[in-house]
């Protein structure tokens, strides 16, 4: 694998695990932990960071490490509504190019997301709903409109609700994910216009903002 898939794929750890929790502001995250964790050279690992630097998700912190950057709630909930439309527009163009085997992988995800859910694993939660929304994403055939949901989502240090408060996330977790049941009901129903305005307007709006 060369030098720029190994940045790729560092960076997409490093951001899973930011999204996910596993990587909180209180963590100091440095080229070593990454090098061990993905069995790669320092190379890699240091691009992987800098450019996170670049993109705002992290800063430097002088003879440490990195930490994660804190964003201010205007600038998360901003981010929000962009993912929003930009989610709802990738379902909507997928929709015509949706498989049965696609809306079968997505049950397959929401069954899993509530394993998690059950067992209280919210990095388990975080990957499976991702991976359900990038069954449509995958599906839209649009490259510029890939490329920038990933690129909105490399810029923030969570796009899912989080709490401390266990009951508190799973409770919106788990509503979250019935909603995803949803999802599959109106692409089987194949209603652009009610599939984008679900999206955009009901599963995205920002329904418990304090934990965004």
């Amino acid at each position: 694998m060369d030098i720029t898939s190994l940045r790729h794929m560092a960076m997409d750890n490093i951001l899973s695990k930011i999204h996910s929790g596993e990587f909180s502001q209180e963590n100091i995250i440095t080229e070593t932990m990454i090098c061990e964790a993905l069995n790669i050279s320092r190379t890699p690992a240091r691009e992987a960071l800098i450019e996170l630097v670049a993109n705002g998700v992290l800063e430097r912190v002088p003879r440490k490490g990195y930490a994660i950057t804190k964003f201010d709630h205007k600038t998360k909930l901003g981010a929000y509504e962009i993912l929003a439309n930009m989610d709802a527009l990738a379902a909507k163009l997928a929709l015509p190019n949706m498989t049965t085997a696609d809306l079968d992988k997505m049950r397959e995800h929401i069954d899993l997301a509530n394993v998690a859910i059950k067992y209280k694993n919210y990095p388990a939660y975080c990957e499976q709903q991702e991976n359900f929304h990038s069954v449509y994403i995958n599906k839209c055939d649009n490259k510029q409109l890939m490329a920038l949901l990933k690129q909105i989502k490399a810029t923030l240090d969570r796009y899912t609700y989080y709490s401390k408060d266990e009951t508190e996330l799973f409770a919106i977790c788990a509503s979250m994910n019935k909603e995803h049941l949803e999802i599959v009901e109106l692409f089987e129903k194949g209603d652009k216009k009610k599939l984008f305005e679900y999206l955009s307007d009901n599963h995205w709006s920002t329904k418990a903002p304090h934990l965004i």
